[in-house]
């Protein structure tokens, strides 16, 4: 018997990550110099770390390596804290430019809800095999669901805000504007996708199937994430 959700949604798992990094690479590419390439770029690995530890632990044998996963997974839930929080760092130069970003008074709240996040998070969320269903799941307090849900939901929220508000000084008929309406859609995708997991995560992977169909947010944001920077 094999674990539930199973290696096949690891493997998934582990194909977004390499396609998220290598993204990322193209993106950082495109102009190293450049910060909000710089944020983008950094902001999709740390994703793309969630969907790589993810991957392993789905696609690992729980046994030996159960006592690994824990560790796994806070690195994971890191990587998709950071990645929330440089996504609204993202927003807000491209709404307000570099120089804003550089006041201290406009960085230091995001690290404080990156430390409060990970507080919430880490502590209080763990891997759970129940041998009874083979089934590998996560078990959280209230508090984790703050941490790993409600801040990243919301700093999701904030940075398609600020991507939509960009949208407002350029001109629909213009090549730039397919560009910069990608990246707001890329942005409700991940969040989609984020939601989504949580849900059949908490309801403990019912199915197979819907693990998989719950991959195609993210190969979708992905696509168009390669399209905004290409």
């Amino acid at each position: 018997m094999m674990t539930a959700p199973g290696p096949i949604i690891g493997l998934i798992f582990l194909f977004d990550a390499i396609l998220i990094i290598a993204v990322a690479i193209l993106v950082l590419r495109k102009d190293p110099r450049n910060l909000l390439n710089q944020v983008v770029a950094v902001a999709m690995v740390a994703f793309g770390s969630y969907m790589l530890l993810g991957g392993l632990i789905y696609t690992l044998p729980v046994i030996p390596y159960l006592y690994l996963f824990n560790i796994f997974r806070d690195v994971a839930v890191s990587g998709a804290i950071t990645a929330s929080i440089l996504g609204a760092l993202s927003g807000i130069i491209l709404l307000k430019g570099e120089h804003y970003v550089a006041r201290i008074r406009v960085v230091i709240p995001f690290i404080a809800l990156e430390i409060i996040a990970l507080v919430l998070t880490i502590p209080n969320e763990y891997v759970d095999y129940n041998v009874a269903t083979d089934t590998i799941g996560f078990t959280g307090t209230i508090w984790a669901g703050i941490g790993l849900f409600i801040i990243p939901v919301s700093m999701m929220v904030l940075a398609t805000f600020c991507y939509l508000r960009t949208l407002q000084g350029i001109d629909r008929s213009h090549k730039k504007y397919r560009k910069a309406i990608a990246l707001p859609i890329a942005l409700i995708l991940v969040t989609i996708g984020i939601a989504y997991y949580t849900v059949i995560a908490v309801m403990g992977f019912p199915s197979p199937t819907l693990s998989i169909l719950g991959q195609a947010f993210y190969i979708a944001a992905s696509a168009f994430f390669f399209y905004a920077f290409r």
